[in-house]
């Protein structure tokens, strides 16, 4: 694991940070290869039931790729295509993981740090965050998958805004077109992400991974659905026992505790 992405697990809710604050958090190739070992690792492990993804600096969630690398790691076929698949490893293990997961942006969010936060499931971001993507800049391209996640959250016409009208979209902005979900006083800031984490993770884990398969199934394209997958994950909610205790607290007015069985 690279020194350059951080984690650690706080009971049921895992961080992964982006640790280069001196590039304003700028993903390497390293880093890239970090954040899906990190994902894949906490994907495993049971007790974990949300992941939040932030940057270290109090600057940037990540300033995009780090450009000064790329005659060393992008350059060349080989070299690039090795670039753009360990990237996606690390998105697909993102996008698709049964986890909550969270981006709590602070400052830039350029680049591939759009392409993070588009994987996750709830995006917030502080006042001073800004948004932008400017490949042609540095003649790079998007491969489909990444391009989708973004189109899917705010349509065709903004992801043009930015990909090729070169916009940089504030944190109101962001909010106004689906980028983000919320803007959060940058006081307090991580304090207000983990609680909601960790009310999130008091959650029903069955449900989380139910719905999160049906939405799933909404964005993809009508061949490739799994509807029988999400009929038996909704069919498994109501023949849990989570169910059972969650009717259970509600009739006893206290505060349900779930197990994911």
């Amino acid at each position: 694991m690279t020194d350059k992405i951080l984690t650690r697990r706080d009971g049921a809710v895992a961080h992964i940070v982006f640790n280069n604050p001196d590039k304003l958090n700028a993903i390497s190739l390293e880093m890239w290869q970090g954040m899906g070992d990190a994902v894949e690792r906490f994907e495993a492990d049971p007790e974990v039931r949300v992941i939040v993804l932030s940057g270290a600096g109090g600057k940037a969630f990540v300033a995009g790729a780090d450009v000064s690398k790329y005659e060393e790691e992008r350059m060349g076929e080989d070299s690039a295509e090795h670039y753009a698949r360990t990237g996606e490893r690390g998105l697909s293990a993102l996008y698709h993981s049964n986890k909550a997961t969270i981006a709590a942006i602070d400052g830039y969010c350029i680049g591939g740090g759009i392409s993070v936060a588009t994987c996750c499931d709830l995006r917030i971001a502080t006042p001073k965050s800004t948004f932008a993507q400017p490949a042609m800049r540095y003649g790079i391209g998007y491969r489909y998958k990444s391009l989708r996640r973004v189109t899917d959250l705010i349509g065709p016409a903004a992801t043009k805004e930015l990909l090729i009208g070169g916009a940089t979209f504030d944190a109101q902005q962001a909010l106004t077109k689906g980028l983000v979900g919320q803007v959060l006083p940058e006081e307090a800031f991580m304090e207000a992400i983990g609680k909601l984490a960790d009310k999130i993770a008091a959650g029903a884990p069955l449900t989380l991974k139910q719905v999160k398969h049906a939405i799933a199934q909404i964005v993809r394209d009508p061949a490739d659905r799994e509807l029988e997958v999400s009929e038996q994950l909704f069919q498994a909610c109501y023949a849990s026992a989570d169910y059972r205790e969650g009717i259970r607290a509600f009739a006893e007015k206290r505060k349900p505790v779930f197990k994911g069985i």
